[in-house]
C-alpha cells in the first residue's frame, strides 16, 4: 500500500473512532410516567412518597444511561423536566453526565438540545390532557391548560417535544411511561422503542411493575433503540405552525389573547400562527406563568 493511501486510511479510522466516542444522547425525564407513580403524594415535595419517587426516577435515568452505553460510548445530557426541575438525585448519576436543572428556561423540557445529538430519549412521560384513563394526563401544565394543538392535532408532551427536537434534526429513539403515553408517541414516531412500565386504570391509578423491572425494561429498550441510530428520522411539523392552546380558566384565555399573535377563538381557547417550535415553546412558558387571578 502506498504511504499516502495508508496515511489517509489512518485518518479516516481516527475520525470514525472519534465520532463514535463523542456520540451524544439527550435524556428528558419527567415523573408522572415513572414506574409506580400514580398519585400527587409522589409528585411534589409535600408528598409522603416523593423522596422514594425521586429515587425511582433517578434509577430509571441511570437505566437509560446504561442502556445507551451498553451499545457503545456516549456523552449524556439529562434534562430534569418535572415540577421545579430539581427532582433527579444528581449525586447518583455517573460523574461524567451533565444535568439541566431549574425553571424557567428557553426550551423547557428539552433545554440543552441542539443539532449535535444523535438521538433523544424520553423517560417517565405521560399522555395528553384529552387521553381517557391516562395516568396524570396533561400537556405542559396540568393546573392551567386544557390542551395544546399543533397544526390542528392535539399533542402530548412526547409529541410536542419530538417536534421541538425535530427542529434541530434530532430523532426520538425511545420513550417510557404508561401504555397510553408510549402508544401516543409511537403513532407519530413508529420507529421509537418503548418501555411500558404500567397499565393505566385512570388519572390516579395503574397496575405497575416493580421499580427493578421497570429499570430493566428501560435499559433493554434503550439498548435496542441505540441499534437504530443512523436510520432514525426526526419528527418535524410543517411550518409555519398553527398553535391552539386551551385554558381551564376563561380569564387565562382572555389575558393570553392580549399577546400579539394570539387571538381568542372561544371562551377557553386562543389561536395563532408562529414560525417555529422555539418561539412557541417560549410563548407557552409565558402564558402558563401568568399569576392566578
Amino acid at each position: 500500500m502506498k504511504p499516502a493511501l495508508a496515511a489517509l486510511m489512518l485518518v479516516l479510522v481516527a475520525v470514525s473512532t472519534h465520532a463514535q466516542r463523542t456520540r451524544k444522547i439527550f435524556i428528558s425525564v419527567d415523573m408522572e410516567g415513572i414506574t409506580g407513580v400514580v398519585q400527587p403524594a409522589q409528585l411534589g415535595p409535600d408528598g409522603f412518597e416523593y423522596q422514594r419517587a425521586r429515587e425511582w426516577m433517578t434509577a430509571e435515568v441511570n437505566a437509560a444511561i446504561q442502556g445507551a452505553r451498553d451499545a457503545g460510548p456516549a456523552d449524556i445530557v439529562v434534562c430534569d423536566s418535572h415540577g421545579n426541575g430539581q427532582s433527579v438525585l444528581i449525586d447518583r448519576l455517573p460523574d461524567d453526565v451533565q444535568i439541566v436543572r431549574g425553571f424557567p428556561r428557553p426550551l423547557e423540557m428539552m433545554q440543552g438540545i441542539d443539532a449535535s445529538f444523535a438521538a433523544a430519549l424520553f423517560i417517565g412521560y405521560h399522555a395528553s390532557e384529552w387521553t381517557a384513563d391516562a395516568v396524570r394526563g396533561h400537556t405542559i401544565s396540568s393546573a392551567r391548560l386544557l390542551g395544546v394543538k399543533l397544526n390542528g392535532m392535539e399533542v402530548s408532551e412526547g409529541i410536542y417535544n419530538a417536534a421541538l427536537a425535530g427542529q434541530f434534526g434530532v430523532p426520538i429513539a425511545f420513550i417510557s411511561g404508561d401504555r397510553l403515553a408510549v402508544s401516543q408517541l409511537q403513532k407519530v414516531v413508529p420507529s421509537a422503542e418503548g418501555a411500558i412500565v404500567k397499565e393505566p386504570f385512570g388519572y390516579h391509578s395503574a397496575q405497575t411493575v416493580t421499580p427493578a423491572r421497570g429499570q430493566a425494561l428501560i435499559r433493554d429498550g434503550v439498548k435496542r433503540a441505540m441499534a437504530k441510530l443512523g436510520t432514525l428520522q426526526p419528527y418535524r411539523v410543517k411550518t409555519p405552525i398553527d398553535l391552539e392552546v386551551g385554558f381551564k380558566l376563561t380569564i387565562d384565555a382572555e389575558r393570553a389573547a392580549f399577546i400579539p399573535g394570539l387571538a381568542r377563538s372561544d371562551a377557553h381557547n386562543v389561536k395563532g400562527t408562529f414560525p417555529d417550535m422555539i418561539q412557541i415553546t417560549k410563548l407557552l412558558q409565558v402564558v402558563t406563568s401568568l399569576q392566578l387571578p
